[in-house]
């Protein structure tokens, strides 16, 4: 089981933000135990175009929270200095995984729908990926566990080489009837998506 931090913020100079996460906050939370760390940025997301999101990825709760106290301690001072801001940060519980989870773009994908086991987190993860493999590298399945109002909303985070490519894949997977009738029977509602590039 990992868990994710999901944090999104609006910062000046993405590229200078970039240079101070890596030299001031990345070095605590890797001390803490972060597995990885992956910075992109919204291109195609309505209100939250430009945000920056910074994902990370913990083996615990609790590892993960003293990871960002002490990043945020040590940050804290460059990140005002600097205009950035923080918008608000998640807790993602990761449910399921095909592929292999990295590309240069992607898309976040929110959902509702009825609690599921984790048995049914697998064989929907086998169906969106039999479709989705075919203009992604991969996907991450997770639940918000601590996410203010959307605590409980699913997301399916998807990695590409081409967002076009990803684009022509999902609306395939939508068009199938398979797909609309699991959807239909779990309940699953489309909340929002959002398209990214990674920038560090």
């Amino acid at each position: 089981m990992s868990y994710t931090v999901a944090n999104m913020l609006r910062a000046p100079d993405p590229a200078l933000f970039v240079e101070g996460f890596n030299a001031n906050a990345r070095p605590h939370m890797e001390s803490a135990g972060a597995s990885r760390i992956r910075i992109s940025q919204t291109v195609m997301g309505g209100e939250q175009a430009g945000a920056i999101g910074v994902a990370v990825e913990f083996d615990s709760i609790d590892s993960a929270v003293a990871g960002i106290s002490a990043a945020s301690a040590a940050a804290a001072p460059k990140m005002r200095e600097s205009g950035i801001q923080l918008i608000s940060r998640v807790l993602v519980q990761t449910k399921a995984e095909r592929g292999t989870p990295d590309g240069p773009f992607g898309s976040i994908l929110q959902v509702s729908g009825d609690p599921i086991d984790d048995a049914t987190w697998e064989s929907n993860a086998d169906m969106y990926w039999s479709h989705m493999s075919a203009g992604s590298t991969g996907q991450r399945f997770g639940q918000m566990i601590a996410a203010g109002e959307r605590t409980g909303r699913y997301v399916a985070v998807t990695w590409t080489d081409s967002l076009s490519a990803l684009q022509e894949a999902s609306t395939a997977m939508f068009a199938d009837s398979s797909i609309q009738q699991l959807l239909a029977n779990q309940n699953s509602q489309m909340i929002s998506r959002t398209m990214f590039r990674q920038i560090g």
